[in-house]
């Protein structure tokens, strides 16, 4: 009887472990699952954030509308003066919309001489994007992305003679134009992955340079020089950037 006692007691230690075993396994599988889940979520994020970066930029280089925004009343050509050198024409990649360059949906975002931060409102507000509001300031209807572009005429490097230039020519010689140096950001977000805050991260695209230059003999107010990526990445917010640059010559040509 003692015998028989025992071996039923070794029984329910064996079909315990063998419990333990099988719950041990199914949380690593769960857990395993999730992971891969995340894995392949931030890939599909990833790759959905590049693929709005890219259809901005390409929005920007269509040469269709590419001359007729570098004439003098143009979008690029209002930025690109010398009173307009290092300020950044800002506006929002509305996809979905056919006036998408226009100086009415766009901002300028500056770093004057002795101010302690960037100043964004010398001709409005409406070229940053909202994740607050409306269905407008994203890529599409489905509401994930919203993708924020700024252009940047930049004075070619001293240290690098003749940078942009045409190889053979002279700009006094050849009567040509100078030529001009333009930095492209475009920063696409996805807002409802983050569980920051819409206010903070509109402060980021409304406040912030792309491409920030602190003037010379200025303290920078707190968090002042910090770059739109860098105030989103602070905030653990999902988003890209893309960066372009662009040398704008005169093309020559034989009569």
């Amino acid at each position: 009887m003692m015998n028989r006692r025992s071996q039923q007691g070794a029984t329910l230690i064996v079909v315990l472990v063998i419990l333990l075993l099988i719950m041990i396994i199914g949380t690593l599988a769960i857990r395993q699952s999730l992971v891969s889940l995340n894995i392949a979520t931030n890939s599909q994020a990833q790759q959905l954030l590049t693929e709005n970066s890219d259809a901005a930029v390409f929005k920007v280089e269509d040469l269709n509308s590419l001359n007729r925004q570098l004439a003098a009343d143009g979008m690029f050509g209002y930025i690109n003066t010398d009173s307009n050198k290092g300020k950044e024409l800002v506006f929002c990649y509305r996809g979905t919309q056919s006036n998408f360059f226009t100086l009415t949906n766009a901002s300028i975002m500056q770093w004057q001489d002795g101010a302690t931060a960037p100043d964004g409102t010398s001709i409005g507000a409406q070229g940053y994007c909202s994740s607050s509001s409306s269905d407008n300031y994203y890529t599409s209807g489905r509401r994930a992305v919203i993708t924020q572009i700024s252009i940047q005429f930049v004075n070619n490097s001293a240290s690098t003679p003749f940078s942009g230039s045409l190889a053979g020519t002279d700009v006094d010689v050849a009567k040509v134009i100078q030529p001009e140096k333009a930095i492209v950001h475009a920063i696409s977000l996805m807002p409802t992955l983050s569980s920051a805050s819409t206010s903070d991260i509109d402060n980021c695209l409304s406040t912030k340079m792309s491409n920030p230059v602190v003037p010379s003999g200025v303290t920078p107010s707190a968090n002042a020089n910090q770059s739109i990526s860098q105030c989103l990445a602070a905030l653990n917010v999902p988003f890209t950037t893309h960066v372009s640059e662009y040398n704008l010559t005169q093309t020559l040509s034989s009569s």
